[in-house]
């Protein structure tokens, strides 16, 4: 097993602070600061490192705002002359074209695990919220080594490494990341002239377009300036696609063509623990606003031997029910739909 790091994170957000857990839980010597006394204090609290003493780091991990980190990653490689650094920005080749202008690009690699939450902060950190999920590297002009010391952290966090060059993350994250944000956010602000009653009869699609509307704004003032020229050309392509169903004299031809393009590319987004992606057929149960009722639809369900692939809750704003869906493969919906009948559940759809 190789030696871990000694490894220093600059920035206890949410990203920092569970990079700082994670590690920290592995067994690693970790220790976290940031430029506020109490996030700093809440998440050495939660475990996500300690504070640091005379003992210089291998490794430093930058995990401030998009908007400050270039200014950090060069002043962390002038501060400890023998460390690697590396940062976790979601927007890459700015902060490598400033690291490359140090002569010290040797030492740091570009990094963005593909991971979140809507919400921010050190309270929301969680160990192991990067499992599973892309950690991109973008080696620049890094040494083999200092590459390999950055990717025993994505090891420890079970993260699914993938090397790309920093502008075509740029791009990709653009369309994969950025813009989604944007639309969500444009969807939600679209409610702003309906009235509470109107409101109320949002579904489960609006809740799924619009989940990520609810993230803290100042992260993506800084995302959207460094990545402006991908982003633009992102919005303009949605904008355009748009345009073409407002204008069109048949706006139902129009809209079918957009859906059709839609399904097109939804179905080359990966599925569930990144493989292909598989058809699932929904059924969805009427359950009471009660507790423990959810657990024993799952068990009902794990009972008959099917495996709940997805699901989703939709809440009725004046009932004290829910339409619990459960995702299922084909050959396995109607046998579960009999055997939720048969157990006096009230299948709604399947």
């Amino acid at each position: 097993m190789a030696t871990t790091p000694t490894t220093h994170i600059i920035g206890a957000g949410l990203i920092g602070a569970s990079i700082g857990i994670g590690l920290t839980t592995e067994g690693w010597r970790v220790t976290i600061a940031d430029a506020d006394e109490e996030t700093q204090l809440l998440a050495r609290s939660i475990g996500a490192g300690g504070a640091r003493g005379r003992e210089h780091p291998d490794l430093v991990i930058v995990a401030t705002p998009p908007g400050v980190t270039a200014e950090v990653v060069v002043d962390a490689l002038n501060t400890w002359p023998h460390a690697v650094v590396v940062d976790v920005a979601s927007v890459k080749a700015p902060i490598a074209e400033v690291a490359e202008r140090t002569g010290q690009a040797h030492r740091y690699v570009g990094s963005h695990p593909m991971a979140g939450r809507e919400v921010s902060g050190a309270m929301a950190a969680q160990g192991d919220l990067f499992r599973a999920r892309p950690w991109v590297l973008c080696a620049g002009q890094a040494s083999a080594a200092a590459v390999a010391l950055v990717m025993q952290v994505a090891d420890a966090l079970q993260c699914d490494v993938i090397e790309m060059d920093a502008r075509a993350h740029d791009r990709a994250v653009a369309r994969v990341s950025h813009a989604p944000q944007a639309a969500a956010s444009a969807v939600a602000a679209a409610l702003a002239p309906l009235g509470v009653d109107d409101v109320a009869l949002a579904g489960q699609g609006l809740r799924d377009v619009t989940r990520i509307a609810a993230s803290h704004p100042q992260m993506w003032a800084d995302i959207a300036r460094l990545n402006r020229t991908a982003l633009v050309e992102t919005i303009d392509h949605i904008v355009e696609e748009l345009d073409e169903v407002r204008s069109s004299e048949d706006i139902g031809a129009a809209m079918t063509r957009l859906i059709d393009k839609g399904r097109q590319e939804v179905a080359r987004i990966p599925g569930k623990h990144g493989g292909a992606k598989r058809e699932w057929e929904a059924v969805t149960v009427i359950v009471p606003d009660e507790p423990g009722r959810l657990v024993r639809l799952l068990s009902d369900a794990a009972a008959v031997g099917v495996n709940v692939e997805d699901l989703s809750i939709e809440h009725s704003p004046r009932q004290p029910v829910g339409l619990t869906t459960l995702w299922v493969l084909p050959q396995h919906a109607a046998g579960l739909v009999a055997a939720l009948e048969d157990g006096g559940w009230t299948v709604a759809g399947g």
